[in-house]
């Protein structure tokens, strides 16, 4: 939960709901900043099962987010994040993975969109976006681009099952919804105008201050 939500003092289904629904608005407005551009992946079959395996995370995720406690996983998720950060800057193209390497690193991928469900942080973003980059051969703005699909997917699940337990806070997640979509779409806008290196660090910039807001 950001910590924003915290310090509203919202419980952790509350600051999901919220977050969720800022999150469908950041979804949608950075999809249309790609729209007509090349940094969508172009493999569709692997954006419909990553997307199918979104789908089942976010309902397991949103069904047991009022029964687990989570602040025990953000210290550890912190550090990881934290250890992840340097991968980003790896040339994936030097890297030549074993069939049982991407096999084992796909299935670490479905966790980290089933834990994402659950735990919910901008620190996730590094760690799905280094996935789908070594593993798919996907550029960083391919990878936002699919992450954004995914989150749009992912939050829309998690915002109709909380929402509908009555988690929804109107005035927050209009705030929200309105904050994040402006910044989401002047963002990746600016991103895709400034190119690769410039998406690289700033994603690595974002991971740094969610993996400090964890600790």
């Amino acid at each position: 939960m950001a910590p924003y939500w915290l310090i509203a003092g919202m419980t952790p289904a509350q600051g999901a709901t919220t977050g969720g629904f800022m999150v469908i608005g950041m979804g949608a407005s950075s999809l249309a900043a790609f729209r007509g551009t090349d940094h969508f992946p172009r493999n569709r079959k692997l954006s419909i099962v990553l997307t199918i395996i979104t789908v089942v995370a976010s309902i397991i995720g949103a069904l047991t987010l009022a029964h687990i406690q989570t602040s025990s996983f953000k210290v550890i998720l912190a550090i990881i994040t934290l250890l992840s950060i340097p991968m980003l800057f790896i040339d994936r193209k030097k890297i030549k993975l074993s069939r049982r390497h991407r096999n084992a690193g796909i299935a670490l991928l479905i966790l980290v969109l089933l834990a994402s469900s659950v735990i919910t942080s901008s620190a996730f973003s590094i760690l799905i976006a280094i996935g789908l980059s070594q593993l798919f051969d996907l550029t960083i703005l391919q990878s936002t681009a699919l992450r954004r699909l995914l989150g749009l997917v992912q939050s829309g699940i998690i915002f109709s099952i909380l929402a509908f337990q009555g988690n929804f806070l109107v005035l927050h997640a209009i705030a929200a919804i309105i904050g994040g979509s402006l910044g989401s779409y002047i963002g990746t806008r600016f991103a895709i105008k400034k190119g690769e290196t410039f998406a690289k660090y700033a994603l690595a910039i974002g991971a740094l201050i969610g993996a400090i807001a964890l600790l």
